[in-house]
């Protein structure tokens, strides 16, 4: 796969969508192509905000990408805005992976819209320190998963971590890509397994970007 030029396909972003401009995306693309994206609601947030997926594909594979998992770290919004719209436009992207895309632009709406004072300005640094909101830990979707250990036992889950996890049990993905983004280091990946080729590659792609590589 030509990585390069999928990326250079992506916009000069100059600004993070607000939760409203996420969802009239989601709209706008599955009204245009309804024969190619499907959407669908898959919860509720904690304040009542609708959690959507957007899917796409029909390969015999289930692949689920999770925008903004921590709701200051916005760039996953995008990343799922233009994944879905070169997915849509490129017909072998979208059947050469063998993949049945479900894309989540944003996870934690209620925290996105805590933060997007500073989404419409990003570089302005008075915004940012005057509209940042990072929940915590008891608060984050992908901290509250049941877990249970021979002396532990957590299951207090919040209504978007059940949203996913519903979506998890029906497809029962082969592949899940939680989409965060770091602040003040360089860029970094978590592998579910050893698998050193592909580390190299990941690697390869930030530096080829001139990206710094966080090595902590």
């Amino acid at each position: 796969m030509d990585v390069d030029q999928h990326m250079s396909r992506v916009p000069d972003y100059t600004a993070f969508p607000t939760v409203d401009q996420m969802h009239a995306e989601l709209d706008e693309l599955a009204a245009a192509h309804p024969d190619l994206v499907r959407l669908r609601r898959i919860g509720t947030s904690r304040l009542g905000e609708p959690l959507r997926v957007a899917t796409i594909g029909s390969g015999p594979h289930d692949a689920v990408i999770i925008g903004g998992p921590h709701p200051n770290e916005p760039i996953g919004s995008l990343t799922v805005s233009s994944l879905l719209r070169q997915l849509v436009e490129d017909t072998s992207l979208r059947e050469d992976f063998g993949y049945r895309w479900h894309l989540i632009p944003c996870v934690d709406p209620d925290g996105a819209r805590l933060n997007e004072g500073w989404y419409v300005r990003p570089g302005d640094r008075r915004a940012y320190a005057e509209h940042f909101y990072r929940p915590a830990e008891a608060d984050q979707v992908e901290w509250t998963f049941p877990l249970t250990g021979e002396d532990y036992f957590f299951d207090r889950t919040l209504p978007e971590t059940e949203a996913l996890m519903r979506l998890m049990d029906e497809v029962k993905p082969a592949f899940v890509y939680s989409l965060h983004n770091g602040e003040l280091q360089g860029a970094f990946y978590y592998l579910s397994k050893d698998e050193p080729a592909l580390a190299a590659r990941l690697a390869a792609i930030a530096t080829a970007q001139g990206l710094p590589l966080h090595m902590g």
